[in-house]
């Protein structure tokens, strides 16, 4: 179709088109129309531009082209000098070819030629990672450039710091020139047909699996506008392509899900109790996960935070480091509520301290509630293993762990106001309404997670103390919560 090419299309607008033609168009039509970006997508680009950065550290001394405020021409202008005059290693180099701009995270000359090298934050390839660095030797290759090899450099787990930063082994260069090359007809047949739906009007697309695969689309609050608060998109454990047949049936209301779909138990009870607005409390299950308590009871919730890149010595990357907790003590039937809670200082490794907090307020063998025990156990496995002096009162708290998450997990207690979840963040405004986390500071755990991993950057002493005051009450609530589910789960079992 004439002046297809004509439209511009950055490397990031290509990778959307690939997902989905119509968020393209809604992005160069209605960019209004965007869901806002919240903290946690700002947490995640943040950290991409953190890693990109430091893997820039693998090919020393190279040059950078500044973002100019959109100022394209200028980008594309110095990277030609730099070329020019001979320059082997470029940080962001800019290219445009075919109406397409991109920006290359690492351009390096080999022995063999140039080489892309396009820096991702994940742990490993996807194939997302192989559609960016081809339309990126699309372009290079299309202005000229001998491109002989094309990488994808993400963080390698595998990695546990001891001592100085190890670039070398924290970053894994993954060669994906075969991959790429074998992609660039697929490439150059979807920018052709993008162009044209771009130019012929909003592609005709409903919603489906491409709204958050690769990534969750920012158009979805647009998209998804039909779709009620509580839908088959809710269903738990359903897999994502069963939603959408049911979709595709006109299914949208759990209530209208046929008698005959196939369904798990669970499932069909989550269905059952929306159509009849009714509830089901299996009375003697719950007394038989209750008889397997004992007192004294600890209430536990950690709270973790994950560092793509490890700042401290014996940590891997993303790993989960525990850096508080909140800790409610019942004795007895008719004790008094206790509370202990710890926090760490902020920039420095938090998980010592914890561990010997933690091993002095759980001093016996008494039984430990978590909710979601897997978290907790994982943690607790974690610090053993890091501090072996510790070891073997850390497994005794780690073996007395006991999951309060049970029973609505296995739906022995389900109302229809928890939405087929059992995240206690469904649970307790349904058994407990007048206990809440609204009104909150911080209100969930990757609230939590952001506000510690950026405490240690803050500088106002009133702003850090307000942040570990709102720390510690998000903690303090998790734990409450915990003892008034446990208690209603007793009301219930008389």
């Amino acid at each position: 179709m004439p002046g297809t090419r004509s439209i511009h299309l950055s490397k990031s607008q290509f990778i959307r088109g690939l997902q989905c033609p119509k968020s393209l168009w809604l992005l160069k039509n209605r960019p209004e129309l965007r869901d806002p970006v919240d903290a946690a997508t700002q947490a995640r680009f943040d950290v991409g531009i953190e890693v990109g950065i430091l893997a820039q550290q693998l090919f020393p001394n190279g040059e950078s082209i500044k973002f100019s405020g959109g100022n394209f021409k200028e980008m594309l202008a110095r990277t030609r000098q730099l070329i020019t005059q001979g320059a082997t290693t470029i940080y962001e180099a800019s290219f445009s070819f075919d109406n397409i701009f991109v920006m290359v995270d690492i351009l390096h000359k080999g022995k063999k030629g140039w080489e892309i090298h396009e820096v991702k934050s994940s742990t490993g390839v996807k194939e997302v990672h192989v559609h960016d660095a081809g339309i990126q030797y699309y372009v290079l290759t299309g202005k000229g450039l001998d491109v002989a090899r094309t990488t994808i450099v993400h963080l390698d787990t595998s990695y546990v710091r001891q001592g100085e930063l190890d670039l070398c082994s924290l970053f894994f260069i993954a060669d994906v020139t075969e991959p790429v090359l074998a992609k660039q007809d697929f490439l150059r047949a979807e920018l052709t047909a993008m162009r044209q739906e771009i130019k012929t009007g909003m592609p005709d697309r409903d919603i489906g699996v491409q709204c958050n695969d690769p990534y969750p689309c920012d158009f979805i609050g647009h998209c998804w506008q039909h779709i009620p608060e509580y839908s088959i998109f809710n269903l738990a454990r359903l897999k994502q392509e069963k939603k959408f047949d049911l979709y595709s049936r006109g299914i949208v209301r759990l209530e209208d899900i046929p008698e005959d779909y196939p369904l798990s138990v669970s499932q069909r009870i989550q269905v059952e109790c929306a159509r009849d607005n009714s509830e089901l409390i299996r009375r003697d299950a719950i007394r038989v996960f209750l008889t397997e308590l004992w007192f004294p009871l600890y209430f536990l919730d950690f709270e973790t935070f994950q560092q793509p890149v490890p700042l401290f010595d014996g940590v891997r990357p993303y790993q989960q480091i525990p850096f508080q907790y909140s800790l409610h003590t019942l004795a007895g039937p008719d004790g008094d509520l206790d509370h202990q809670e710890f926090l760490a200082p902020a920039g420095r490794d938090p998980r010592r301290e914890l561990a010997e907090r933690l091993v002095v307020d759980i001093p016996g063998p008494g039984c430990v509630l978590a909710y979601n025990q897997v978290f907790e156990k994982g943690v607790i496995r974690r610090l053993a293993e890091a501090y072996p002096d510790l070891r073997e009162k850390l497994l005794a708290i780690h073996d007395n762990i006991r999951d309060l998450m049970a029973p609505f997990l296995k739906k022995d207690f389900y109302l229809p106001q928890m939405r087929g979840s059992y995240s206690i963040k469904y649970v307790l405004p349904a058994l407990v309404p007048e206990l809440s986390y609204q009104g909150l500071a911080i209100a969930d755990g990757d609230q939590a997670m952001n506000a510690y991993a950026t405490l240690h950057l803050l500088k106002d002493e009133r702003e850090i103390e307000e942040k570990r005051r709102a720390l510690l009450e998000y903690c303090r609530m998790d734990t409450l919560a915990m003892v008034r589910i446990w208690e209603r789960l007793v009301t219930e079992a008389r």
